[in-house]
């Protein structure tokens, strides 16, 4: 069952790229386990020609944690598959310093208004304008100075829907503590429920601005359905620690071997 969900994940990251760029596609990364499982899907089914943008946003330069992983990130898909170029996209902002572009993603990301919100809307609108640079001529090479680089990706692989299948959030534990797995089950149903109110529209609004297209392969339809025909138990055990019993399905997976 594991394997056929790792297949129907494979199956939705598949897309069309039959156009004359060389970076068809690109993925919005932040070295964490969705993305890491995009990217090397994505590797699986692209032919090796082609190139792979993986997109990071930092609001802290090189210190943020999202950078660190991605560029951790990048080595162990480098090492997965050495005969692709994969491309860091680094995009570094200021948030103090984007006041037209926060009013203007403001409306993108309305009627949505908290705080969090804004944070993601213009970290997606960010990333998805692939304007950044990267690290030495490749990419690769910390040691070289960075070259400005805009990805002509036209298709963004995004990893929402993960942690609402696979009980990744913080509130998923706390659910499970005080109502066991019955609990469990009804806060992950009323987050998908919700889903397309909270994150899809706004998400996808942040990323067509800048004329891309955004792809959800955790949300394909084929993928919810295997999710929801395997035991919540096998899909996660929250009693074990963060980082390991959440999301354990998707833990498991070893593009190694």
């Amino acid at each position: 069952m594991r394997r056929t969900a790792l297949n129907t994940i494979y199956q939705a990251t598949s897309v069309d790229y039959t156009n004359k760029c060389n970076t068809p596609v690109a993925v919005l990364f932040s070295g964490g386990l969705d993305s890491m499982i995009l990217a090397a899907l994505l590797d699986k089914c692209m032919n090796a020609k082609y190139e792979i943008d993986l997109l990071n946003v930092s609001f802290d330069g090189p210190f943020a944690p999202d950078r660190i992983s991605a560029r951790a990130g990048l080595k162990e898909l480098q090492k997965i598959a050495p005969s692709r170029r994969w491309k860091l996209v680094e995009i570094d902002a200021d948030l103090l310093k984007l006041t037209s572009e926060t009013k203007h993603v403001m409306s993108l990301i309305n009627p949505a208004r908290t705080y969090m919100d804004l944070n993601i809307g213009i970290a997606l609108w960010l990333a998805a304008s692939g304007d950044g640079c990267l690290q030495g001529e490749t990419g690769n090479d910390d040691t070289c100075g960075s070259v400005k680089y805009k990805s002509a990706a036209r298709i963004l692989l995004v990893g929402a829907g993960a942690d609402e299948q696979c009980a990744g959030y913080g509130r998923h534990r706390t659910k499970y503590r005080n109502g066991s797995w019955l609990g469990l089950n009804d806060e992950m149903k009323l987050d998908m429920q919700r889903i397309w109110k909270r994150n899809l529209g706004r998400d996808d609004r942040c990323i067509a601005d800048n004329g891309k297209e955004a792809r959800f392969p955790f949300l394909d339809e084929d993928v919810i359905r295997i999710l929801l025909d395997i035991p919540l138990w096998e899909i996660a055990d929250l009693n074990q620690p963060i980082g390991i019993g959440d999301k354990k399905i998707l833990r498991e997976v070893n593009f190694t071997s």
